[in-house]
């Protein structure tokens, strides 16, 4: 998902430490920790937990944030460190354990895997969001559409070299935002 302008907006307001502002983050996207929380835990007591502790450390760490960061990529990898560590704690407790395991065999792998490719869709859409339009049109035909460098220079009129170099690039700037959501709260 895009960060819009609003958010950032926000996200600065957050950190300069305005709590109406994380008041707004957290209607906003609330919804989307909680459904990613239960995902992983597979319940909903806990998963209520970790929206609370997501919303305290993303206000708690305000300082270290990227002003112009993407507010879903920060809670995204807030929660999933949060509910992790959640698991590590709960399998400390036998009882716990023990119902978490029981949860567990009643969801379907396949709701986890499509939550996951639905997480990762917008994480790369944004990520293409911000390349030039030609490196994107020429980055969808490549990986999208699964044309050879050679059909892309011919549908384009450009040479098959320029199509290598946009695509050298669009996974440049890809890597590049990837690594830096990856750093926060690493």
């Amino acid at each position: 998902m895009i960060s819009s302008g609003e958010d950032i907006a926000l996200l600065r307001a957050i950190i300069s430490g305005n709590e109406l502002a994380i008041r707004i983050i957290y209607e906003r996207y609330s919804n989307r920790v909680y459904k990613l929380s239960l995902v992983l835990l597979k319940d909903t007591g806990w998963s209520q937990d970790v929206v609370q502790e997501v919303f305290i450390k993303f206000w708690n760490n305000r300082q270290t944030l990227d002003p112009d960061g993407n507010v879903w990529s920060l809670l995204y990898v807030i929660t999933k460190r949060t509910a992790l560590n959640k698991l590590r704690d709960i399998g400390k407790s036998n009882s716990n354990f023990e119902k978490i395991w029981a949860n567990i065999s009643y969801v379907s792998d396949s709701v986890h895997e499509e939550f996951i490719a639905k997480e990762l869709s917008d994480r790369l859409d944004f990520f293409l969001d911000q390349l030039p339009e030609r490196q994107r049109e020429i980055f969808k035909l490549s990986r999208e559409q699964g044309y050879t460098h050679q059909q892309i220079a011919v549908q384009l009129g450009i040479s098959p070299n320029t199509v290598k170099n946009h695509i050298v690039q669009a996974l440049k700037v890809i890597r590049k935002y990837t690594q830096e959501t990856e750093s926060y709260f690493s």
